[in-house]
Parts: C-alpha cells; sequence; structure tokens
C-alpha cells in the first residue's frame, strides 16, 4: 500500500489517523459470508494474530506490501543473484513477477482481479509506473517527465500514483483506458496519490501554496483539501475505502512543538467530528484500511534505545501489536495492507541474538 511514507516530524510523535467517512460508493461489498472473520470483530475481541514467513525470491530479505480479498499478496524481494524483484504469493509459492530492462521491481498494490501496479526501472534506469496483467508488464509512461510510480489501483482497473511533469515536478495521476492523467495540486509544488477506491474516489498528499503539506480526495476533476483539524506541520491521506473513510496522517498542534508531544496524532473523522484512536507507540506509519474500517501500520519509540518498530492493527478503542517472527526487542516489523477479512501483510525482521537481520514478507491471521 503505501510506497511514500509520511515521516513524523519530531523523533517523539503519536500516531495520527484520520478516518474520513463519505459513503459514495453504490456498489459497496456485502458483509463476508458467515463463518467469515470479520477484522473489526477480531479488533474488539482482543485478537491473538500468527506470523507466517513467506521467505524470499531467493535472496535474503523480501516485504510485502499488499493483500487482495483472494489472498493473492504482492511486494518485493531480493534473488538469488542480489536483483530486487516483484513477486505474487499464491498457494504457498513465491512466483517472480520479472521487470523491465533495467533489471528492478516492486510491486505496490493488487486488486481483486490480480491486476498488480508498482514500479521498474527502463533501461535508462528511470524508475517507471507498471501494471503486471495476465503475466505481462507494461510500462504506463510518466506525465511528461523522468520518474514515476503506480501506487494504487482499484478493482475496476482504474490506476492512481505520481510521476514527474516536464518541468521537474511531482503531481498525482490517475490511469484509465490508456491515458495518465495529472490531478494538479492543492497551490503547491507537489502531490501524490496513495489510494483509490471502487467508486474512482483517489486520495492523497500535496503541497499548498504556503508550503505546508495537507491530505487530499480528488473525484471527477475536483482536487479537495481535507484540511488538518487543527494540526500543523504537515499531514497525508494514506488510504480509502469502498464505504469512503479515508486514513489520514496528521501533525502535532501548534502549541505541541518543541515540546514532548510535537508529533503526529490519531482520529477518525466521521460527519465533521474528530475521534482519537490513541497509539501503541510515540512515533507512528499508518498505512492501510480495510472496508471494516479496520486500519494497520507501525510505531516506533526513538526514546527507546533497542530501536524496536512494532507492527499494530486498529479500531477505534481498540489496538493490539501484531507478533515478529522472532521474540526480540530489536525486532523491526511492520503492517503494510489488510484485506476485507483481516488477513495482514507485512515484514518482519529475523533476528540472531543482539543482530538485526534481513526483512521477510509476513502474513499475519487471525487465531
Amino acid at each position: 500500500m503505501s510506497p511514500r511514507m509520511f515521516a513524523p516530524s519530531a523523533a517523539v510523535a503519536l500516531l495520527a489517523v484520520g478516518l474520513l467517512a463519505c459513503s459514495d460508493d453504490p456498489l459497496a461489498p456485502t458483509p463476508p459470508a458467515s463463518g467469515a472473520s470479520s477484522p473489526a470483530a477480531a479488533v474488539a475481541a482482543a485478537a491473538t494474530y500468527s506470523v507466517k514467513d513467506l521467505g524470499t525470491l531467493g535472496g535474503t530479505s523480501a516485504m510485502a506490501n499488499s493483500i487482495n480479498d483472494q489472498g493473492g499478496i504482492v511486494g518485493w524481494s531480493e534473488r538469488a543473484d542480489g536483483r530486487v524483484h516483484a513477486f505474487l504469493y499464491r498457494a504457498g509459492k513465491m512466483q517472480d513477477l520479472g521487470a523491465l530492462a533495467g533489471g528492478r521491481s516492486e510491486a505496490l498494490a493488487i486488486n481483486n482481479s490480480d491486476v498488480i501496479v508498482g514500479s521498474s526501472t527502463a533501461a535508462s534506469g528511470a524508475s517507471r509506473a507498471v501494471r503486471w496483467q495476465n503475466g505481462r508488464i507494461t510500462n504506463l509512461g510518466t506525465l511528461g517527465g523522468r520518474n514515476s510510480a503506480a501506487t494504487a489501483i482499484n478493482d475496476l482497473g482504474v490506476i492512481a500514483g505520481w510521476s514527474e511533469t516536464a518541468a521537474g515536478k511531482t503531481h498525482a495521476f490517475v490511469y484509465r483506458d490508456g491515458v495518465m492523467q495529472d490531478l494538479g495540486t492543492l497551490g503547491g509544488d507537489w502531490s501524490e496519490a496513495s489510494g483509490i477506491n471502487r467508486a474512482g474516489k483517489i486520495v492523497g498528499s500535496s503541497s499548498t501554496a504556503s508550503g505546508v503539506d495537507h491530505p487530499f480526495s480528488w473525484k471527477d476533476g475536483v482536487m479537495k483539501d481535507l484540511g488538518t483539524h487543527g494540526h500543523i506541520e504537515g499531514a497525508a491521506a494514506q488510504d480509502i475505502n469502498t464505504k469512503g473513510q479515508i486514513a489520514v496522517i496528521l501533525g502535532p498542534f501548534p502549541d505541541a512543538v518543541g515540546e514532548e508531544l510535537d508529533g503526529n496524532f490519531a482520529s477518525i473523522f466521521y460527519q465533521a467530528g474528530w475521534t482519537s484512536l490513541g497509539a501503541a507507540e510515540p512515533t507512528i506509519e499508518l498505512l492501510a484500511i480495510n472496508n471494516d474500517g479496520t486500519v494497520v501500520g507501525w510505531g516506533e519509540d526513538l526514546r527507546d534505545d533497542t530501536f524496536r518498530q512494532r507492527a499494530w492493527v486498529a479500531t477505534p478503542g481498540q489496538l493490539d501489536l501484531l507478533p515478529a517472527l522472532t521474540p526480540d526487542g530489536v525486532d523491526e516489523v511492520h503492517a503494510n495492507d489488510i484485506n476485507s477479512f483481516g488477513t495482514i501483510v507485512g515484514s518482519s525482521t529475523e533476528v540472531n541474538g543482539n543482530y538485526t537481520g534481513a526483512d521477510h514478507a509476513v502474513l499475519w491471521r487471525r487465531q
């Protein structure tokens, strides 16, 4: 899910999650069938999760970025020759998706039709937005500049991402019917798209005329500034679900700058009201939201000299930590995406004694 993580503004920060509900999709799916796992119910019950190592393509490191409702998982992995390639993991097997002529690729999102998007290096060395479909990789091009990346795709095959323009600026884009459209900005120099739902609503972040980053939503040619709810130092919309709920990272309040609480905050916005989510650690990254409104990410307390990075899953009023591959205090564990049935993917570091080893792609399931 999100390749351009929003950096906290200070060493000590709090999680910021905004869930902006708009209910703009008339094709919203029905709830899971009887007996299916509901992530919202799972979290409310203080669920425990198992963790599974998905392995690599023969190299030392890998990361899972996205999972669909059929259990298809995509991400990147090192190969035995040291190159980094995108992968699709299904039914216990990790498949190399290949790359453009430049030899490097990363899969960032997969939809429920197994269409995959991400980025790959071209022969020139430039990064290009790409799509994998029916075993073929397609270069989606750019907005006139050198580099681009596709970060999200909905079930209708509409793609969102970012690209450099001919002027050298970075702008969010939507790609449909073979055409890449510039979404513009909120008045500043740059914008990036990070999520898209079935209705075609796109979310991301953009600089404003004053130079501050704000979260935005875009639909039918109109980019809307979601605001910062009184916070400053920037904000970013990371993901959007079918209901129209948007996962957002917000900066600190003005009077907290330079103080202990100079950092990011968590809340849910619904019908003009905000509800705080709390945090697992003072420094937080929020990366994905599913159709039940369950969010996942990871946190770090920079005041702790073990530098643990711990993955979490949360709904309003409940937050659970996800287990690492090895129970050692120097683990780095990241949750990057969650599907409609509460299955979570990300990465966890192998740990031997006090040595922090390589990241492995992992999957978490509720027990």
